[in-house]
């Protein structure tokens, strides 16, 4: 026989209380001191009959009401033969989650990851059924529930563990929320189709780093199931600190001159909030290895961003390398930079002005518009008349000054329908036929307007490209470009015209129109002296960089691009029949001649394609996120709704599972029930039996 509550057969104890009490008390209570009876030695009372035990009987009886009482309150029940083992626990559905992202590469953690999912497969019992997946931007079965179903049960365990032995972490992004719920999604859809394992628990063990750029919140658009519970193992690196290295493609708008030509690079350093070093350095390296130039040191304290600004490296490299020192762990310290070939840009102008005389506009155009260390100008001037506007290579933008012919003006427009970029400026009246042919408007007129001082531009489109980077409040002041005269054009007579910028009288100052693929900008006023200060001014080259950029016809890849994304193909970009990709580490694969995207980006580093215009490069770059690796601690995953849970213990759960039983062996036999009926008949008895021994003392006859 066994009980659930043994504590309370303390309770027996009361049985030998009034006994011991009974029999200890051989002195009296009160001691009264004589004088005359100092010299006496005391000796003990000898016992008289009062003294003895009287009415053992009753004694016994209600000896035993107490002892059935601490019987019942500790709910006996009799044990069953059957033993509860580890085989009678109830079968499992177990999926390991593995982090398998670029943070895991830092020192360590990929070994600790492997041993940790190592002793999880040790812990699995027989009965339980159990699958392994990987994840970093995407889950994927390393085995599932059904493939590991169908190896026998013995060598489940020893599969699974040569399986995680030939994984290797990847240079992914980590997206930890998305992927549990995935993974819960597969446990129901594989616990649906089995109907014997309705009710086996589901449980999760989560074998990462718990970085905190593992974009945890999308585990919030899933609601937890009740019967899954997760386990997490946290690995942890021997060495905290760990910075990242970001390079920022996106450039401010310029405000001067000078940061308009300023082609250092921008980078960003992100220190995670549980590191212990806050300086670094930036150095440029070959891809050999060698260092170029001298270091750049960067502040960063442990959970902040800085962002650094560092000089180009040699321009006679085509690739390098920009290295993050100071950091414990390599995996995020490296940014890959190609430099920039320069642009080719073609600039036609159509006018009759000489460009050495500094009172025209070819003048200031062919200065605002030359060579530099970001782009190789062509400027060719056209005098209008009969001579073609363009020859074989087609210009990125036509600057017209003077009125076309009529075979100019056929090209022109050609041009402009497909893609083309122009910029025409009303020079005078003789404008208003080639502006109504361009504008689609007949009735167009222009004619010179001559201020009584000078007019200023107001109403400007900051939202406008042409506009854009001069759109803070720092340099979006333009009351200092004065216009002495300019060409009224009558906005009554256009259609489909948007005018970007308008003088203070109210009269349009710049208009675009567009034509096909192509845009027609139109300045109601020129740029030489005798019209404006514009060219005096740093606003007209940004105006102008804005009109060549614009061209469509791209040929070049962007800055940058991150890994695991789709890298699209430049508009201008042709592929061959038999397009290779060499990635950073040799490795070739094949594109289709229509292929849109070069898909299978999947380590940072330098890539090389193979088009119709020859070899060209872009650069692929880590995930930040992955730079931000401190802790998520447990309680993240809790105010999410997941249910967490510390490792199994099987003697725990065995412990638990015998209590259940013994609960349920406990209520169904409910011998408690027969203890208390037990006493409640002593206790009559007794009482019976009391009231019988006590009449002869009463009805006894007094003695003299």
């Amino acid at each position: 026989m066994s009980v659930l509550a043994p504590l309370y057969l303390l309770g027996l104890i009361a049985v030998s209380l009034p006994l011991a009490f009974h029999l200890i008390r051989r002195t009296p209570r009160g001691e009264m001191t004589f004088s005359s009876l100092m010299f006496l030695r005391p000796s003990p009372p000898r016992l008289a009959k009062r003294s003895r035990l009287d009415n053992l009987l009753l004694l016994l009886l209600r000896a035993l009401a107490l002892a059935l009482l601490a019987g019942a309150f500790s709910r006996p029940f009799f044990r069953q033969a059957a033993i509860a083992s580890v085989d009678d626990l109830p079968r499992r559905r177990v999926a390991v989650l593995l982090d398998a992202s670029a943070s895991m590469r830092r020192a360590g953690l990929w070994q600790q990851a492997t041993a940790a999912a190592n002793d999880t497969f040790a812990g699995l019992r027989p009965q339980d059924e159990f699958a392994v997946y990987c994840f970093d931007e995407t889950l994927r079965p390393v085995a599932s529930f059904q493939d590991l179903a169908e190896i026998e049960t013995s060598r489940r365990r020893l599969a699974a563990a040569e399986l995680i032995r030939t994984l290797q972490p990847t240079w992914a992004g980590t997206h930890l929320g998305r992927c549990l719920g995935e993974v819960l999604e597969a446990m129901r859809e594989t616990q649906h189709a089995a109907d014997d394992d309705q009710d086996a628990p589901r449980r999760i063990v989560l074998i990462s780093d718990m970085q905190a750029g593992g974009r945890l919140d999308e585990l919030a658009e899933a609601e937890w199931p009740e019967d899954a519970t997760l386990e997490l193992i946290t690995l942890t690196p021997p060495a905290p600190t760990n910075a990242g290295l970001e390079l920022l493609a996106d450039r401010p708008p310029a405000q001067t001159v000078e940061q308009a030509r300023d082609a250092r690079v921008r980078v960003r350093v992100t220190n995670a909030a549980d590191s212990v070093a806050d300086t670094f350095r930036l150095q440029w390296r070959s891809p050999d290895g060698e260092t170029l130039g001298g270091p750049t040191d960067v502040f960063a304290p442990p959970g902040e961003r800085r962002v650094a600004r560092v000089a180009l490296p040699p321009r006679d490299l085509s690739e390098a390398q920009l290295v993050l020192e100071g950091d414990a762990h390599e995996f995020d310290n490296t940014v890959y930079f190609l430099s920039p070939a320069p642009q080719q840009v073609r600039v036609v102008y159509l006018g009759g002005d000489d460009p050495g005389d500094a009172q025209g506009m070819a003048y200031y155009l062919k200065q605002a518009v030359e060579s530099n260390a970001s782009r190789t100008v062509d400027f060719q001037q056209i005098q209008p008349g009969t001579a073609p506007l363009i020859d074989d290579d087609e210009p990125h933008l036509i600057v017209v000054a003077a009125p076309p012919s009529s075979s100019q003006m056929t090209t022109l427009r050609n041009y402009l329908e497909q893609g083309g970029t122009a910029l025409y400026v009303a020079t005078g009246r003789h404008d208003s036929g080639p502006l109504a042919t361009l504008l689609d408007a007949p009735n167009l007129d222009v004619s010179d307007v001559e201020p009584t001082d000078y007019a200023m531009l107001a109403e400007i489109e900051f939202n406008h490209p042409l506009f854009s980077a001069m759109a803070g409040p720092q340099f979006n002041n333009f009351t200092q470009i004065l216009f002495w005269k300019y060409r009224r054009i009558d906005e009554t007579a256009l259609d489909d015209v948007n005018v970007l910028a308008r003088f203070d009288s109210g009269d349009p100052a710049v208009l675009e129109k567009r034509l096909g693929t192509g845009k027609l900008t139109v300045l109601s006023a020129g740029w030489n002296p005798g019209d404006s200060q514009l060219a005096r001014s740093w606003k007209f080259l940004l105006m102008l960089s804005s009109l060549i950029e614009s061209d469509q016809r791209d040929t070049a890849f962007a800055a940058a691009y991150q890994v695991n994304r789709a890298v699209p193909l430049p508009n201008g970009i042709t592929l061959p029949a038999d397009a290779r990709v060499v990635k950073p580490d040799g490795a070739e694969m094949t594109l289709a001649n229509d292929a849109a995207t070069i898909d299978g980006v999947d380590q940072p580093g330098i890539y090389r394609v193979a088009t119709q215009q020859g070899m060209v490069q872009f650069a692929a770059q880590l995930d930040p996120a992955e730079s931000d690796t401190a802790r998520l601690p447990q309680e993240a995953f809790e105010q999410l709704g997941a249910k967490t849970t510390g490792a199994f213990d099987a003697d725990e759960q065995l412990a638990k599972m015998r209590q259940l039983r013994d609960v349920e062996l406990e209520g169904r036999q409910k011998v408690w029930k027969w203890l208390i009926a037990a006493a409640v008949a002593v206790l009559i008895i007794e009482t019976a039996l009391a009231g019988w021994f006590s009449r002869p003392a009463e009805s006894a006859p007094a003695h003299a």
